[in-house]
């Protein structure tokens, strides 16, 4: 017996069926991009990052196997290989670096929480969000969630005596405004594509890939932007296009300027690549890399380790960590973190098979223009 615990059941759509209504919104988008020009002193500094927190798995066994017996032995092969990548103490180390680098606001994938029990099940074996915040609260930073996006919500039997649920979240965390450095948030919103991904298991019953994005629009010294966060499907280039284009003709369809801080899983480093086209129609859409804008030459990779995570040398070779942004917004700076082996766990452990990106971006006030190069 397997189950799917989630508001809303999404199968995989035809990319061709769409074409035309995202046509259609992608020309209202453009209609709306804010115009870009010089920075002032006046305008406002916030400092973004997004990062990865890996769910410690690929689900690879569950999704080769061919019959409802290897199903459930793969199950009990992928919930011992979680364990095995240590969650908790990798969000732990994740908090850490958050800490260090003092974001005002983060975007985060792969939130997840891992549950067993009988149905429904119930017991929190961890909770990568959770142990995030726990980490930041004992260093003294208080951050909040601003968002949660549920995704995938599966309970599936195993040969341990308990069924397994794996719970897939995006989710957007900010300061919180009782230190006074958080800014004022408001607009809160959260959103599944219409576009996602079925992959079909040997029990019959296809594991709905849910994505989607979370966004808010923020306020800093009479500057407002928005705020976006997603994690766009890997499997299927085309299904991922599809949904960068609701992207855009959604949380991006706005006047104000915007901060997209995702794991976007477009190889923005390799234009061979055949997610490429991802990066292009967000570029395409007004959008600049922060990273391109500072360091044009220097590859910036942030994925990916290996999937226990306990790869010895960093093996990072592709850019789809990505933190873009479109209107009055300028560069001050733009790095990599959580790829040095000082950021390993305990037990030796990366934060996650992902870095993270940290960018300090100036929002100008009205009236003023930004003055990045192209």
């Amino acid at each position: 017996m397997i189950r799917q615990v989630f508001p809303r059941t999404f199968t995989a759509v035809r990319v061709s069926s769409r074409r035309a209504l995202l046509a259609a919104l992608l020309t209202l988008v453009a209609f709306v991009v804010a115009p870009a020009g010089p920075a002032s002193a006046d305008d406002a500094t916030v400092r973004v990052m997004t990062y990865n927190l890996y769910q410690g798995t690929d689900f690879e066994e569950l999704l080769g196997a061919t019959t409802p017996g290897e199903f459930v032995a793969a199950v009990t092969t992928t919930y011992n290989n979680i364990l095995a990548t240590d969650r908790d103490a990798r969000a732990a180390a994740v908090a850490r670096i958050i800490a260090r680098e003092k974001p005002d606001i983060v975007g985060l994938q792969e939130a997840t929480i891992l549950r067993n029990g009988t149905l429904p099940p119930t017991n929190v074996v961890s909770d990568q969000l959770q142990s995030l915040l726990s980490e930041l609260d004992e260093r003294g930073e208080q951050y909040r969630i601003v968002g949660i996006l549920p995704g995938i919500d599966a309970a599936v039997p195993s040969t341990l005596g308990f069924f397994v649920r794996h719970t897939y979240r995006l989710a957007i965390i900010a300061r919180d405004e009782s230190r006074g450095r958080s800014p004022e948030l408001s607009n809160h919103q959260i959103e599944q594509f219409f576009a996602n991904l079925a992959f079909p298991t040997a029990v019959g019953v296809p594991f709905n890939n849910t994505r989607g994005w979370a966004s808010v629009d923020v306020e800093v010294r009479d500057t407002r932007f928005r705020f976006v966060t997603t994690h766009l499907e890997a499997a299927s280039p085309a299904i991922q296009l599809a949904q960068a284009a609701e992207l855009l003709a959604t949380a991006g369809n706005t006047a104000l300027p915007t901060i997209m801080a995702a794991d976007f899983n477009t190889t923005a480093n390799d234009t061979s690549d055949p997610t490429f086209p991802t990066y292009q129609l967000l570029i395409g859409a007004g959008f600049k890399d922060a990273w391109k804008t500072k360091f044009p030459t220097i590859n910036g990779f942030t994925c990916c380790q290996e999937d226990d995570v306990n790869n010895d040398a960093s093996l990072l070779s592709d850019r789809i960590d990505l933190i873009l942004y479109r209107g009055d917004v300028s560069v001050e700076s733009v790095k990599v973190v959580g790829a040095s082996p000082g950021n390993k766990t305990s037990s030796g452990l990366w934060p996650s098979d992902h870095a993270g990106v940290v960018a300090n971006l100036r929002i100008g006030r009205p009236g003023h223009h930004d003055d990045d190069d192209d």
